[in-house]
């Protein structure tokens, strides 16, 4: 039957082409076989050179095409080598293509080159576009969330476009950053965040995006030195090729998106019962009579949103280019949040001097609009539901709102009246020239990257003077904030490979020099007491601005860089790099930093002992690394000390009045580097022919030199906190990776892919501090209380432990509650709640103890993909084991003296107060310490795939995003920042519907 639609379909074809080329004279048809295996190639491109003219075989590798006279037939295939035949007066061309075993070798994207797989000795993961995640992305890098072994991303926020936080084999840092370092067609980035955008990478359309390829270990990314701590993500977009017929492609999607869940809280019939029998009857007085009012529903809605992609494709003989355009515009689930990319794209790459001379030039640009939710989200959460949404008589511009100027605001009026607006532009492009010396030193190649990556950035912020201030007098307030930052970058490199036959080896050596200038300038402005209502913001009623600031940053790296890799008879691999960086970030005793890294391999499945295991084994190969990263994503400037105006409490007096004085900032001049040794050792394998692949590594990474701050001696006239190198944290883990083909039939094919991992984090060594009594910095800041810290940094604990009272529980599992003489001593306090850990009778701030933590025991992820005939289902699920979070929300929000002693004014609260039946706060206590593991199927797609006629290619699909979790954490969503719960925004389902076209 499929044979016969086929032979239908090549009929039809024939015809159309038939009448559509009259000028065609010749008619050509054939059979395209296999030099494999002899069988026929379904899909063989078959194209009439110097034309848009051509075909494809059917499935048993049959074909037929017109073509004019003197033409050139081009075959190709991928895996197989192309092959051009002159038509001249043959009317049949039968054809055997042979295999490339180039082409059949997977090459990876290594830091400056491409290695074949086989040969890699570091940790190296590659995700093509194939394997993306799909639905309404915005965000590149949750294209491969949940696809590595090993890599944490964490979405900040559910906002349209929001930042996510990305950790590789955990956090090496207190103080400097903990995101990996980005490679953008060879173009390292300055990824922090800036004031036009949530994300820094929002810019790339995913849609232009080929590959991810992660560095995880030392060896794979110590060639990128002191900004490879945290790993290497090389992104790379996709190209045109030489050759190439003309291409255009489509893809656009609708996208729905509605609340996943809502804060369980009282509805105005419970809170009115609620504080009948625990208020004062003067509280029932401020209820509204019969207003009925979900805040959380008056600030979320069901959003929508589009994106729409083209891109043209092709290539002459020596030439191919790719141009791309696209568009997304998504709303967010809470009103007036939104974001909307206006991106455009451009590769060219040309052959030269007799192919000896490559050039690939690459333009990206796009500018991004974003709309910020005007808070609320807290404000929905803890609005009385017996008060209305509007007073026509409200002088808050028509929404009612509490008389205190304390009381909680108007949600509603919070998000509807407050204008936060984002804007930027940001454009990158670069140009490489490659030149093979061909004849004069064969296997000698040089290599010219000149790049540029420029943003333009402005955060604007505006609210009227009928907003409800939180304080008296503070009404209407404006905010403009600018950036400028412009990343330049020239590197050079030379390389050299060559076979050595004599003893059966290969070498492949490297050496360059890179140059990267980064300046910036970002200023700002705030304003107060506005005298129009007009929400522009270049509005000269302004009465004037209250406070400016300026801040310029710049700093440059200039390094030197090597590799070598040799491998003697295809079995025994050898790697070393090595990395001098300077950097303008440091004084001259530490300008200089030297980063090496040495790895070895053994591919035992070439050992003749092991030719007995071939039937079995597809691949096997040993692998160790160590090697030395550094990180100095902590600022500009911080060896040089400067001055600023003192507090209220240090004024020198002349006479009767008081002035600040001006008083330099605390500094180390030695500051330098936190460096990161690790060592990995690792295992690839392959069995029942490639049917089963996968990698298991082992590693431990120790970061020295810490970057801390740390307090200094008072009386030295300066401020007494210092950033210093001081400290160490250790990561220690394992990952797995398993790749399988479980069905591989004619119509049928299913592929399964599993990862799992495991870190355990560890502060080794803190500010030289060896008092075992010592309980450690506090950080971690919560909502409710002031400067409430709810976890600690304490050596021999992992970061983001949380540091707790131990609450006493009875019988039935529920906490002792306050106000009760639980000990009957005859006195109430803390300790009629909690344990007395320390034994001296009392609890006190010595009784709060290190416990449970943020970071997962387990990461794991698993992707499925099933083909059938022209049905297409993949999902991929993620998961996270042994993670705690706090419930910020229920302790700043679920006890009863929000109505029972308030002064303020009544608040709702979580329904879980009646759970614990707390009257006043316990935000130290264990309780809201929660199990957050999880698991969240991040996405499902189904597709049809229409068959191709005419060269038209049609694809429908269907895409569900965060479909459910599992888990049994209380608060809204498991996965939180850094393991605190705190009315974040919340994160939606999306439903996507799709379409693709290619012609």
């Amino acid at each position: 039957m499929i044979k016969l639609y086929l032979f239908k379909r090549s009929f039809l074809f024939a015809l159309l082409l038939c009448s559509l080329q009259s000028w065609a004279q010749t008619s050509v048809t054939g059979k395209v076989t296999s030099g494999d295996d002899g069988d026929g190639l379904p899909g063989v491109s078959i194209l009439e050179k110097g034309t848009t003219n051509g075909t494809v075989t059917n499935i048993d590798g049959n074909y037929s095409i017109n073509v004019g006279e003197d033409a050139t037939l081009v075959f190709s295939f991928v895996g197989f080598t192309t092959q051009e035949i002159a038509v001249g007066t043959q009317s049949a061309i039968n054809l055997i293509l042979q295999p490339d075993v180039t082409a059949l070798s997977e090459v990876v994207i290594v830091g400056y080159g491409e290695q074949e797989k086989k040969d890699v000795t570091g940790v190296v993961t590659a995700v093509t576009s194939e394997d993306f995640n799909r639905g309404a992305i915005v965000s590149p890098d949750q294209l491969i969330a949940g696809k590595i072994s090993g890599v944490q991303i964490t979405s900040n926020s559910g906002e349209p476009g929001g930042g996510s936080t990305i950790r590789i084999r955990g956090g090496t840092s207190l103080s400097a950053g903990n995101e990996p370092l980005y490679v953008i067609d060879g173009i390292p980035i300055d990824n922090v965040g800036f004031p036009g955008g949530r994300n820094p990478l929002n810019f790339i359309n995913p849609s232009d995006i080929e590959s991810f390829t992660v560095l995880k270990d030392a060896s794979a990314a110590a060639i990128y030195g002191s900004r490879a701590a945290n790993g290497v993500i090389i992104i790379t977009t996709k190209k045109g090729t030489a050759g190439q017929a003309p291409r255009v492609t489509y893809d656009g999607y609708y996208n729905i998106s509605e609340v996943a869940k809502k804060l369980d809280v009282f509805n105005a019939d419970q809170y009115r019962e609620l504080t009948s029998a625990y208020s004062p009857a003067n509280i029932i007085n401020d209820l509204h009579p019969t207003a009925s009012t979900d805040w959380q529903d008056q600030i979320l809605q069901t959003a929508t949103g589009q994106s729409h992609n083209i891109s043209v494709t092709g290539g002459s003989e020596k030439t191919g280019y790719r141009a791309s355009i696209g568009y997304l515009n998504l709303d967010g689930i809470v009103k007036t949040s939104n974001t909307e990319r206006t991106s455009f794209a451009l590769s060219l790459n040309q052959k030269m001097l007799d192919d000896n001379l490559t050039i690939d030039a690459n333009i990206k640009t796009s500018q991004t609009r974003d709309r910020y939710n005007g808070g609320g989200i807290g404000g929905a959460n803890n609005m009385a539901p017996t008060q209305p949404v509007y007073d026509a008589g409200s002088p808050y511009g028509g929404f009612w709102e509490w008389v205190a100027p304390l009381g909680t605001k108007n949600p509603v009026a919070e998000v509807e009246l407050t204008q936060h607006n984002g804007k930027a532009y940001r454009g990158m492009g670069n140009i490489q020239f490659d030149y093979k010396f061909t004849d004069l030193i064969p296997g000698l190649r040089a290599n010219l990257n000149l790049g540029a990556d420029v943003i333009n950035a402005q955060r604007k912020f505006y609210q009227p003077t009928f907003l409800r201030a939180q304080t008296i007098g503070n009404q209407g307030e404006i905010q403009l904030e600018n950036i400028t930052r412009v990343n330049q970058l020239l590197e050079f490199y030379l390389n050299y490979t060559r076979d050595l036959e004599s003893i059966e080896g290969k070498i492949d050596v490297t050496a360059g020099y890179s140059w990267q200038d980064f300046d910036g300038d970002q200023f700002g402005s705030n304003g107060r007491e506005l005298t129009s209502n007009d929400y522009g913001y270049e509005d000269p009623s302004v009465a004037g601005v209250s406070s400016a600031w300026a801040n310029p940053n710049a700093n440059r790296i200039i390094s030197f860089f090597g590799r070598v890799n040799f491998a003697l008879k295809d079995k025994y691999l050898f790697t070393a790099n090595l990395r001098r960086d300077g950097s303008s970030r440091f004084g001259e005793v530490n300008k200089w930093g030297l980063f090496p890294s040495a790895a070895i391999g053994w591919r035992i499945y070439e050992e003749d002992f092991f030719a007995g295991l071939q039937d079995v084994f597809s691949d096997l190969k040993l692998r160790v690394s160590y090697g030395v990263n550094g990180n100095q994503e902590f600022g500009n400037y911080q060896y040089l000390s400067t001055y600023g105006l003192s507090n209220q409490f240090a004024q020198y007096q002349l006479g009767e009045t008081y002035y600040r004085t001006l008083r330099p900032s605390g500094v180390d001049p030695t500051i330098k580097w936190e460096e990161t040794t690790s060592i990995n050792l690792g295992l690839d394998f392959g069995l029942f022919q490639g049917k089963v692949t996968g990698a298991v590594e082992f590693y431990n990474k120790q970061t020295d030199d810490l970057l801390f701050v740390v307090n200094i001696p008072a009386g030295t006239n300066v401020t007494n906190r210092v950033l210093t190198n001081i400290g160490s944290v250790r990561n220690q883990g394992v990952e797995l990776t398993l790749n399988t083909i479980v069905v591989d039939k004619q119509d049928l094919r299913w592929d399964v892919g599993f990862n799992i991992s495991s870190n355990r984090n560890e502060i080794t060594a803190l500010d030289g501090s060896d008092d075992p009594n010592f309980k450690g910095y506090e950080a971690g800041p919560i909502s409710g209380g002031v400067g409430n810290n709810i976890q600690v940094l304490r050596v021999g604990q992992p970061v983001n432990t949380f540091r707790v009272y131990q609450h006493k529980y009875d019988a039935d599992g529920n906490p002792y509650v306050d106000g009760i003489d639980q000990n009957e001593d005859g006195v109430i306090n803390e300790a009629d709640m909690y344990e007395d850990l320390s034994g001296d009778g009392q609890v006190n701030d010595e009784d709060r103890r290190p416990g449970e933590n943020a970071n997962p025991v387990a990461l794991l992820g698993l992707t499925s993909n099933l083909s059938f005939k022209n049905f297409n289902l993949n999902f991929t699920l993620r998961g996270s084991l042994g993670n705690y979070a706090y419930n910020n929300v229920a302790s700043s929000n679920a006890f009863l003296s929000k109505i029972t002693g308030f002064t303020i004014s009544p608040e709702n609260m979580p329904v879980s107060v009646l759970q614990t039946n707390f009257t006043d706060p316990q935000f130290f206590s264990d309780y809201y310490v929660e199990d957050a593991s999880f698991l969240r199927m991040d996405n499902i797609t189904l597709g049809y795939s229409f068959p191709q006629l005419n060269k038209v290619s049609v694809r429908l699909y269907a895409t569900a995003q965060n479909l459910f979790v599992l888990t049994n954490y209380s608060g809204i969503d498991p996965e939180v920042l850094e393991g605190r719960d705190n009315n974040a925004y919340p994160r939606s389902r999306n439903f996507v519907f799709g379409v693709n076209i290619g012609l």
